[in-house]
């Protein structure tokens, strides 16, 4: 509970600095190499912006949450800087749609956190050896991807840089909106019910939402891309977007089913008797976990065409019923009431999204 109340307001600076040059990058049809220089130095000034910010406002929100997560959100707070100086180059692996490079890549830089923070855990047998771990997952990160991809310094393009936030501004608000929506209830399942109910209801989310963490944002970086290439060719496009439709659906609902199912008697065995009360949140994050990942799909398709800002909208609709619900609903019926309003507010975006789909395709 701790460690997820410091990766609140980590999550929160990233994506409210995001500048959305990786998609520009992948998007336009330009050659990308001569625009990674300027854009290696608008990652640095990033990652500088997000360690100072982080650090300035870490007293406050220790004192937020009524825990002593000064020192923690401080260690994290390294991890923006590092990152910052990844090769800009690994961008296009998923332009050039060189997968295998870019699933080594990442899969290795989270190997190492995970193995770096398992063994900082078993030596310091502390809280702070989780931050530690985020930075060495950091720093594998800035080491690998130097490794697999070839990046040559031309200078910087201050000019490229506004040629990239021109459609990247779009992804910043869109990025921005998902990210308070996303987290709005943590932060106040966090506030109001306490470190205890927020480690219950997150561990139900991940697990009611695997197919969203994992499966569709791998589906995202496949057909993004891929939908960038032929952005002109509406037959094509249509084509493979109904085929990524039928298959996420097909899959996100399977893994619905076969949690519901399963879960009663796996979390008791995996997590232990304590965790149980997590189940009847994760039963009704089982409905969020099906329509997100197929909303993911559309929103490739929307940002590959150059039409970002219909996935702002349905953000905006997703945070308007958040906003409107969240409180009396989890005031009423705790982590189950979040939940609710978490599956409501995407409910309420599918109607745009189903409309924008038919639009593009007229």
């Amino acid at each position: 509970g701790w460690f997820g109340m410091i990766m609140l307001p980590y999550g929160l600076a990233e994506v409210m600095t995001e500048s959305g040059i990786n998609q520009a990058l992948v998007q336009t049809s330009k050659d990308a190499k001569q625009y990674l220089s300027s854009a290696w130095i608008a990652f640095i000034g990033r990652g500088f912006l997000i360690s100072a910010v982080l650090w300035l406002i870490a007293p406050w929100v220790s004192d937020f949450f009524n825990a002593g997560l000064t020192d923690g959100l401080r260690l994290v707070a390294l991890t923006p800087l590092i990152k910052g100086f990844v090769s800009p180059a690994v961008v296009l692996f998923r332009k050039n749609l060189e997968f295998k490079k870019e699933f080594t890549w990442q899969a290795l830089a989270s190997v190492a956190e995970s193995l770096g923070t398992i063994a900082l855990l078993l030596l310091l047998k502390s809280f702070i050896a989780l931050p530690l771990g985020v930075i060495a997952g950091g720093a594998a990160a800035l080491v690998l991807s130097f490794v697999f991809s070839r990046f040559h310094w031309n200078g910087v393009n201050f000019g490229q840089i506004k040629e990239l936030y021109t459609y990247g501004r779009w992804v910043t608000a869109g990025t921005l909106t998902a990210y308070v929506t996303d987290q709005g209830d943590d932060i106040l399942v966090g506030r109001v019910l306490g470190a205890g109910n927020l480690a219950y209801y997150q561990t139900a989310f991940k697990i009611s939402n695997l197919p969203t963490t994992q499966g569709a944002g791998i589906i995202y970086q496949i057909i993004f891309p891929m939908f960038a290439k032929i952005q002109t060719d509406k037959v094509r496009l249509k084509r493979g977007l109904i085929r990524a439709l039928a298959i996420t659906l097909v899959l996100s609902s399977g893994f619905a089913l076969a949690v519901w199912l399963a879960a009663p008697w796996a979390v008791k065995i995996i997590f232990g008797e304590t965790w149980l009360p997590l189940l009847p949140a994760l039963n009704v994050l089982l409905l969020y976990g099906i329509m997100r990942p197929v909303t993911s799909v559309g929103a490739a398709l929307f940002d590959a065409t150059g039409k970002p800002q219909i996935v702002l909208a349905m953000g905006l609709t997703r945070l308007a019923i958040l906003a409107a619900l969240i409180w009396p609903l989890t005031a009423r019926w705790g982590i189950v009431g979040t939940s609710w309003t978490v599956v409501a507010s995407q409910a309420a975006a599918l109607p745009l999204f189903i409309y924008q789909l038919k639009k593009t395709f007229r």
